[in-house]
């Protein structure tokens, strides 16, 4: 098996134990983190995000509002088995990290070899982004995924000559596109990579090529019939960003994009990506090797358009996470050219140590928040004192008169949804798109009194006043979320609607 992979003969048995006593550390390291991805998702409480996507999953759809309909599919699949739980909603994230990770495998060795494959699996699984990602339901976990799977097919392709490997990578890419929208740049990753040496030219003579192409648009295929019946409004949200104009040459996002990269890879993992990112395009100018070329079409045009976008508005941390992945093995070839060998193993060491250092304060962030994290209210309060939040709501709703629960803002419908369980109906007032897949609430219920509740900061009075007679504050809860003051919501009953209020 070895030789297939590196292409090397004459292997000693002594190599041959050592290679398989490596790869079963390996394995019981990635083993051994699932175990610790499943824990987590089971304690954590949901993100913002995820309560959100829940939602999604009561009633799936061909798409939705925010992203195309592959992460409600996983949510909803997870909430079939172990129901209407965290671990429920998260079932599915801890074995795409697991997959993902085992295709990265595969592909790396195809192309470089057992060692460096090993060597960028490590680093994969101490890059912090993906190492949470591991845990939360959001759609960056199947695009992430499906990305990785493409440019696996693409390896078994160039490794194996096999055409059939193009159905595959159709398939992959459609689901891709089903993901997330980011996954649009494995088009122009498969186009580079095509066009680049006569080698690669010949596949656009075979058949299974133009099939896999067909195969991916006819998978993504609900996404475009989702936006044609909803005036493509979700097409115009997200690619909407592409046409917006900030303030040109503003270097604070920029930098913004540059730590967050620095952070969210780890910043010694960081430096070896970037560095081997770099030997990895000057190898393909010069030598055109596929491997070379696959990865540098892999990462550079998603890594250009978000670079170019922080020039003038904002790139949120999680948006490049596809490029991740080919990253490590970028890092883990530029700690092999790292000479002399013991060199080479303190960075190694380094890397992996500081990445998973990262990993562990922001998983024991989420457990219990840290004082700094505290201080600086970091996303992890979002996973705090909603149950309880829950309870003191519905208790506030009866002691009102109110028969049901409205809100202003995505975040605080999905997560007061999930912490009443079924107790109360919960209702967006505004923004009714996000929610259009769900059946409607009884009108007799809508012309009944409201209780309206909404973080502080996002109180909506204008709105709330345009849609009811009477509006009167009821009072305020704290949600206990690790900062000193806590969340503070705001109450108020409504009721006598001036016309059918969502």
């Amino acid at each position: 098996m070895r030789d297939l992979l590196d292409g090397s003969s004459g292997i000693s048995a002594a190599d041959v134990t050592r290679d398989d006593r490596a790869d079963n550390v390996l394995i019981a390291a990635a083993l051994g983190l699932f175990v610790i991805h499943v824990v987590m998702a089971a304690v954590m409480g949901l993100v913002d995000d995820e309560a959100y996507y829940r939602i999604w999953s009561l009633a799936p759809s061909l798409s939705y509002y925010d992203h195309p309909p592959m992460i409600a599919w996983m949510i909803g699949a997870g909430r079939v088995l172990l129901g209407d739980t965290t671990l429920g909603v998260r079932l599915v994230a801890p074995f795409c990290y697991l997959v993902g990770a085992l295709v990265l495998w595969r592909t790396a060795a195809l192309f470089y070899g057992r060692e460096v494959a090993r060597t960028a699996v490590w680093i994969l699984l101490a890059m912090p982004l993906l190492a949470v990602g591991g845990i939360l339901m959001t759609p960056d976990l199947p695009s992430v995924l499906f990305a990785g799977l493409v440019l696996w097919a693409l390896a078994e392709l160039d490794h194996s000559k096999n055409a059939n490997w193009w159905l595959a990578a159709g398939v992959f890419a459609g689901l891709g596109l089903l993901s997330k929208y980011t996954n649009l740049f494995l088009g122009a990753t498969i186009v580079l990579w095509l066009i680049a040496t006569p080698e690669n030219r010949r596949w656009f003579r075979f058949p299974q090529l133009w099939i896999g192409g067909f195969i991916a648009v006819l998978a993504a295929m609900p996404v475009v019939v989702w936006n044609a019946e909803h005036d493509w409004a979700s097409f115009t949200k997200q690619f909407g960003r592409v046409g917006h104009s900030g303030t040109l040459g503003a270097p604070i996002y920029f930098v913004e994009f540059i730590g967050t990269f620095l952070a969210l890879a780890s910043p010694i993992i960081a430096v070896l990506a970037i560095t081997g990112l770099a030997r990895v395009a000057r190898s393909t100018l010069r030598n055109r090797r596929s491997g070379d070329l696959l990865l540098t079409a892999a990462i550079l045009p998603m890594l250009v358009y978000f670079a170019v976008h922080a020039l003038h508005d904002r790139v949120d941390g999680n948006w490049p996470a596809p490029i991740y992945p080919p990253l490590a093995i970028c890092a883990a070839l530029a700690i092999h050219a790292i000479m002399p060998e013991q060199r080479r193993k303190a960075v190694f060491a380094s890397a992996l140590a500081f990445g998973f250092l990262v990993t562990g304060a922001i998983y024991a962030d989420a457990l219990h928040p840290l004082p700094l994290s505290a201080r600086m209210k970091a996303p992890t309060e979002q996973m705090h004192g909603w149950n309880e939040l829950g309870d003191a709501i519905e208790q506030k709703r009866v002691e009102a008169g109110a028969s049901w629960v409205a809100t202003s803002s995505y975040a605080t419908t999905g997560q007061v949804a999930f912490a009443l369980n079924g107790r109360s109906d919960v209702a967006q007032l505004d923004q009714r798109i996000r929610y259009e897949f769900l059946p409607p609430l009884p009108p007799a219920l809508l012309q009944k009194p409201v209780l309206y509740v909404e973080l502080q900061r996002r109180v909506d009075l204008p709105l709330l006043k345009s849609k009811f007679r009477n509006v009167a504050e009821v009072g305020t809860l704290t949600r206990k979320n690790g900062t000193p003051a806590g969340a503070t919501y705001r109450l108020f009953l409504a009721s006598d609607p001036l016309a059918p209020p969502l």
